[in-house]
This record gives structure tokens, sequence and C-alpha cells, in this order.
């Protein structure tokens, strides 16, 4: 079965009722998310359209708020967009920081190509009072198709009565936690699985990601390059690199 927004949303397993969707004018979004008028474009390009579709909050899921100096979550909006162009992590960003609260953002990939999931941890920014500002973006590998048993399992893993509930900070960081364990499930080709120690986990992640980017950089490099001595030297260095990210992909699995 193809993944779309509304899947998701069904394995949130939220409580029946509360208020209708409501769809949310783009110009809004960009006045709240665009930094510059290139952003504004992208908006225009790219977003069909974004819909509220649910508040997770005290009152609608019994779950506390998180109240502290640093990353406050006193609610965390469930939002659906459905793109009429591949989506950019720039994109996803402007839409995260445009709301004051976490949003757990499901993204509708043009031609029914699958869902995007995305999260944001928000933290005060340090010089402008009562701004929040993204701390980090979190995406999801594309869900396509629950036919496949890391996708599956990914999904059944959403069910909100689940999920940590001391407080809905610890609840946004158990949604994020399914989406890295997804990220380590597609890399690895190993069963989706949680972690016991997930800020391990993120920091080895984190690792991988900056290694599979150095190697990228070096291999796009060595392809441009004219001088054969400085060919071997790069091919030299993408073989290491190479080397490294499979190693880390291989503790990732471990």
């Amino acid at each position: 079965m193809t993944v779309t927004p509304h899947t998701i949303r069904e394995a949130l397993a939220l409580p029946s009722g509360g208020d209708p969707a409501r769809r949310l004018p783009k110009d809004i979004l960009a006045e709240h998310g665009a930094a510059h008028a290139a952003d504004r474009k992208l908006i225009d390009k790219v977003i069909e359209r974004l819909d509220w579709w649910a508040t997770l909050s005290p009152a609608t899921i019994g779950v506390a708020a998180a109240i502290d100096d640093e990353r406050p979550v006193p609610a965390t909006q469930l939002l659906a967009l459905t793109a009429r162009a591949e989506p950019t992590q720039r994109l996803l960003t402007i839409i995260h920081r445009a709301i004051p609260v976490p949003i757990i953002l499901l993204t509708a990939l043009p031609g029914g190509a699958g869902t995007r999931v995305s999260f944001a941890p928000l933290r005060r920014a340090e010089r402008i009072e009562d701004k929040m500002v993204v701390e980090r973006l979190v995406v999801a590998p594309d869900c396509i198709d629950t036919a496949e048993p890391a996708t599956a399992t990914f999904v059944a893993s959403l069910a909100v009565p689940a999920l940590p509930r001391l407080n809905l900070r610890l609840l946004y960081d158990g949604l994020i936690e399914r989406a890295e364990a997804l990220e380590i499930a597609r890399l690895t080709g190993k069963p989706f699985r949680l972690a016991d120690d997930p800020a391990s986990r993120r920091t080895a992640l984190a690792l991988y990601r900056d290694a599979e980017a150095e190697w990228l950089t070096a291999r796009a490099a060595a392809k441009r390059e004219k001088v054969l001595a400085r060919q071997v030297a790069l091919g030299d260095q993408v073989r290491h690199l190479r080397l490294k990210v499979d190693e880390l992909i291989a503790q990732l699995g471990a």
C-alpha cells in the first residue's frame, strides 16, 4: 500500500474529534518563515497547499507540556504539505520555523511518490525575546510502500499512546528517534529497531553523515580534476573515505 500523509495520520492513532482541518495561507507562511525573496519564490513554486490537521496538547492527548527556559514544548502541531515539486530541505526548514511550536510535517511527494516525514526541535533564540529557532531539521527517509519491512515497522511505531508520555518534548523526541531508526535501517539493510542509547546512536549517525559528505565532495573533485597526478591522489582519497563510510555504516548496524 502506498504511504500517504493520511496513512501516517492514522498510524499516530490520535483521539477522534477535534477541530476540522484548515488550509494555511501561503502568504502567512512566507511572512513568518521566509528570510528573503528567494524563500518566498520557493514557497510559491513548490507548495500546492499546506493544511493544519491536529494539535497534540495536554488537552487533546493527555500529555503534559514541557516548559523550561531552553526548549519549551507547550504543544505540537500536525501539518500536511502537498508538494507540486520536489521539496528541498530549505523549504522544510522554512515551514518548521514559521510555526512557534514543534511540528510533525507530512509531505505528499509529487506524482504520488510517497510521503516524507520531517521534524525540527525548536529552542529559544539567544538575542530575540520570545523567538523560537530551528535547532536542527530531521527528515525521515521517504515512505513509499508499506510492503517494505522497515517502512511498515516505522509506520506501526508511531502510535502516540505508545510514545514516551512524561511530557510533550519527550514524546516529540520519541518520534525523532523513530525517524533516525528508519534511516539506519535503510542504510544498513537491517531490521528497524529503536536504540537503548538514542543519544549515542544520533552521534554515530552524525559521524556517518559528515563522512559521507566528505566522500561525495572528494569524489566530485576527482571527476573534475584534469591533472593525472592529482587524479591519482584524489582517487586514493576517495577510496579511503569510502572505506570510512562503510565502516561507519557497519557500526550503525551492529
